[in-house]
């Protein structure tokens, strides 16, 4: 779990979900700091996916600039784009591999909030970044069977948007303001 300090945001959902906007969108509306997704870094640097032995070293990888952002950060919020869960869900998607949803859980722990993207924008290509809507849709299941049983289990709230980017930063506004947050599974 990250050590406190600013508060903090996790984006989770598929590819083409939205979460880069969102997080962008977020910083813009709410003062945050942004942590980049290491899997997209990841992929531009080496030119290729990961295979199943780096996702370990890839979700280590995000939640260690996750930490340098919020050591750095001088905001009170810092959006995690994506969540290290992502990376345990796309192990278990690609490669059969349960073994780091732990570790994504429990990191998952240390936000203030989980946003989950539905998957209502069009599907877009990325560069050798994105597989497609099939794949998106695997990890929504996958993503659904989380936030019907594993995030409530351990005590981790979690918010699903949906609709276009206004409509995304006012259901996080919403549930962001003061106080016990709103609208949460």
């Amino acid at each position: 779990m990250p050590q406190r300090g600013p508060r903090r945001i996790g984006l989770v959902g598929g590819e083409s979900t939205g979460k880069t906007t969102l997080a962008r969108d977020l910083a813009a509306d709410l003062g945050a700091c942004v942590v980049p997704e290491e899997l997209r870094a990841f992929v531009a640097t080496h030119g290729r996916t990961p295979r199943r032995d780096e996702q370990a070293g890839i979700m280590a990888a995000q939640a260690a600039a996750e930490a340098a952002v919020a050591a750095q950060c001088p905001h009170d919020l810092v959006v995690a784009d994506a969540a290290p869960l992502m990376t345990a869900v796309y192990s278990l998607l690609y490669f059969d591999d349960a073994s780091l949803l732990p570790d994504g859980i429990e990191h998952a722990r240390g936000y203030d909030l989980v946003v989950w993207c539905a998957p209502d924008p069009a599907w877009t290509a990325d560069d050798g970044q994105r597989d497609g809507p099939g794949h998106r849709d695997a990890a929504e299941r996958i993503l659904a069977r989380l936030a019907a049983e594993a995030l409530p289990a351990a005590g981790i709230p979690i918010l699903r948007v949906s609709g276009g980017r206004a409509e995304r930063v006012a259901a996080v506004r919403l549930a962001w303001q003061p106080g016990p947050l709103q609208g949460l599974t």
